[in-house]
Parts: structure tokens; C-alpha cells; sequence
């Protein structure tokens, strides 16, 4: 059975911060009917500001027949975290994801790699975790984790950093597997996805030459096996369009890789 499309607004970043209303219809107009966004509950901005503008963002969303399946934002087991998920009931979702080990409070700043260098660290980010995710149920909000290619270096007696990772993070916890980043880091992302089936609950597809600074393609004209790791994830529940960076439009480039998942039937608008 196919599932379901979204398309991470990060592919399309330079378009939402220049007009997001504009971006988002356009979105809308190439077929996705199913967004997830990014930068949600940043630290750098008033809750108060983040909230008004999530209020804007959710009327342009209904403005173009979207929803926002899941966000990418500030992960946090302090008081600041309610914030973040007022932001999250105004979108309309319960699913909130660290992109890096640094969206995860106490980790560090910025990507927050060094977390991922020693086991010690990778436990620290797995607690960071569990503890967002222990406040977030209260609020019926899911705390996930997404993965690059760094989280595959090993850091006790040779066990890869996710799988450290994973191995202490508590179940409620879900994974979001970047198959491109997966394979880049020399995995085999079908495998990555049935080690943790129970886990996973949405996948960035994406393809190109699986090379870090290389540019990516449209799915479909790479060398990542899209549909073994789709055929993996017998719990997924949305396939998600991310462009890092790719030549040309990248609106037409997620388009072109969406229409090849659609025809092929692995995957569906709506």
C-alpha cells in the first residue's frame, strides 16, 4: 500500500524566507498536500513572537489545503519546552524531531556533533531525549529523532553512535531515518530501517551520489535504493521530499522525485 507524501520545507528554504505564503502555495500548486516544517521553537525569538507567527503560519497553510505532519524544532524537558508546544497544537501536529544532536537542550550548541564522539555523549543525548519525551506526553506530543551521516561513527567497541543511541533511548521515542544520509555513511538504509521498524515512523527520502558535498538529485536518478528502504518500513507513515542542496529549481527537482514515487507506487499525494 502506498504512503502517504510530505515535503520538508527546508528543500525550499530560500523561497519561505523571501514569501511563505507564496512558497507554500506553490508547494501546494506542484501536488504535496502534507508539510513538514522546520526551525520551530527557536530560542533566539520571543515565545510570544513564535506563537503570533505560528498563528500566521497555520492560516497559510489552510490557505493552500496543507497540513504539517511533523516539525523540526527545539527539543526540551525545562518549562520552555510548553512554548514549543503551544507552537505544535497551532500547526496542527503532535510530532516534534531533533534534526541534530544540538536541537536537544544540554546537548550543546549548534549541530551539537560532539555528542556523538564518545559513548558517554551519545548516552547524555539519549537522556536529553527520553526526558523531552516524558514532559511531552503530557501534552499527547511525540519527541523523535533524525539521523545525518556522523551518527555512524563508532564509539564503543566499534557499535556505530545510532545504534548506541537507539539502544538507550525510551520507546516513545521514534526515529526519522534520512536514507540519503544513511547511505552516505556507508549503511545500507533498508537495513537501518528493519533493525528498527518499530521505531520508525517517517523517512526522508532523497537520492544523489550519496558523497557529503556533493549535490543531491531528484529520487530516482541516484544511487540510493529508495524503494529497498521504503519496502523496510512497514510502519511509516509518511515518505518525506528533502532537498540539502541540488541544481536547478527546487521545487521542480521534489516534484520530479514525487512524481517518480507516485508512478511507481510507492508512494501518494495525499
Amino acid at each position: 500500500m502506498a504512503t502517504p507524501l510530505a515535503l520538508q520545507l527546508y528543500t525550499v528554504r530560500n523561497a519561505l524566507a523571501a514569501d511563505r505564503g507564496a512558497a507554500l502555495a506553490r508547494a501546494a500548486e506542484q501536488g504535496f498536500r502534507a508539510v513538514e516544517a522546520f526551525g520551530i521553537g527557536s530560542p533566539q525569538r520571543d515565545a510570544a513572537e513564535r506563537l503570533a507567527d505560528a498563528r500566521e503560519f497555520r492560516a497559510q497553510l489552510d490557505a493552500n489545503g496543507l497540513k504539517v505532519i511533523a516539525v523540526h524544532g527545539s527539543v526540551s524537558a525545562a518549562d520552555d519546552a510548553e512554548a514549543v508546544y503551544d507552537e505544535l497544537e497551532v500547526l496542527g501536529t503532535d510530532r516534534l524531531i531533533a534534526a541534530v544532536p544540538g536541537a536537544v537542550a544540554g546537548v550543546g550548541g549548534g549541530m551539537g556533533n560532539e555528542a556523538l564522539a564518545t559513548a558517554d555523549g551519545v548516552k547524555l543525548l539519549a537522556e536529553g531525549l527520553n526526558a523531552a519525551a516524558e514532559k511531552a506526553s503530557a501534552r499527547g506530543v511525540h519527541i523523535g529523532y533524525h539521523n545525518h551521516d556522523f551518527e555512524w561513527k563508532p564509539v564503543e567497541n566499534g557499535t556505530p553512535a545510532y545504534d548506541v543511541l537507539v539502544g538507550h533511548l525510551d520507546p516513545r521515542v521514534f526515529l526519522e531515518v534520512d536514507v540519503y544520509w544513511a547511505k552516505t555513511a556507508g549503511q545500507d538504509p533498508a537495513q537501518v530501517v528493519s533493525s528498527y521498524v518499530d521505531r520508525v515512523f517517517t523517512l526522508h527520502v532523497k537520492d544523489g551520489p550519496a558523497v557529503r558535498g556533493e549535490l543531491q538529485t531528484s529520487v530516482g536518478q541516484g544511487v540510493v535504493d529508495n524503494p529497498a528502504a521504503i519496502a523496510a518500513g512497514a510502519n511509516v507513515g509518511y515518505h518525506i521530499i528533502e532537498l540539502d542542496e541540488a541544481p536547478g529549481d527546487p521545487f521542480d527537482v521534489s516534484r520530479a522525485g514525487a512524481e517518480w514515487l507516485v508512478e511507481h507506487g510507492y508512494s501518494t499525494w495525499a
